[in-house]
């Protein structure tokens, strides 16, 4: 994937981490508090954006890339203000972790780069590792996306453009319908569609928190 190569540039990982958590990651680490839970898993954690965040709200944060480069940015970053978390070098597929083990997952512009029958298999995946009650925070692009369509179309809503800025690798862009059928076993506590603040129009994802039936 791609996200080697962006996150050695010192300017977009530069960018990565100044930006301020999203909304629905302070809505979920306002609802652990509140609940007294502590463990949460981090998936794609980039240079770690919320990482940091939730280390420096106190929780007990597990982060995992795939990208050598992301792994010893987040690393760094942590200790340069002095918070610690489990930083992992893992592929967005694998899940070594005891089940029922994390209060919360989040995942944001991350699941998507892979084909439907794929992204089904990491979500079940996140529901086997949550604890009864536990929250899942996920960041997607909808199907509305700039750049849904651009490329070639492998499956329904999965587009592969060689000319992307993250390599030809898989984008699966869903509708509203398609959230709700994949979280089906969950209770999905809020589903909205948003435009990235500072970024072009057309840049739409979906900002999801479900909670795991207990």
């Amino acid at each position: 994937m791609g996200w080697q190569k962006l996150w050695q540039d010192s300017e977009i990982a530069k960018e990565w981490r100044e930006r301020p958590p999203l909304g629905v990651v302070v809505t979920m680490a306002d609802r652990l508090a509140a609940e007294g839970r502590a463990r949460v898993l981090d998936i794609g954690c980039g240079v770690g954006r919320h990482t940091v965040y939730l280390a420096s709200r106190g929780f007990e944060v597990t982060a995992t890339d795939n990208a050598p480069a992301a792994i010893a940015a987040c690393r760094k970053n942590l200790e340069q203000v002095g918070l610690q978390a489990r930083v992992l070098e893992l592929d967005m597929t694998e899940f070594p972790f005891p089940d029922a083990h994390f209060d919360a997952v989040i995942s944001t512009h991350v699941i998507h780069h892979t084909c439907r029958a794929t992204l089904e298999r990491i979500i079940a995946s996140i529901r086997q590792k949550l604890a009864p009650g536990g929250l899942f925070v996920w960041v997607t692009p909808s199907h509305r996306h700039s750049e849904s369509g651009k490329g070639r179309e492998v499956e329904p809503g999965t587009w592969v453009d060689e000319n992307h800025r993250e390599g030809p690798v898989p984008h699966h862009y869903c509708t509203e319908a398609e959230i709700r059928e994949l979280l089906a076993e969950y209770d999905i506590q809020s589903l909205e569609e948003r435009q990235i603040e500072g970024r072009p129009e057309g840049r739409r994802h979906w900002h999801v928190v479900a909670r795991k039936r207990a």
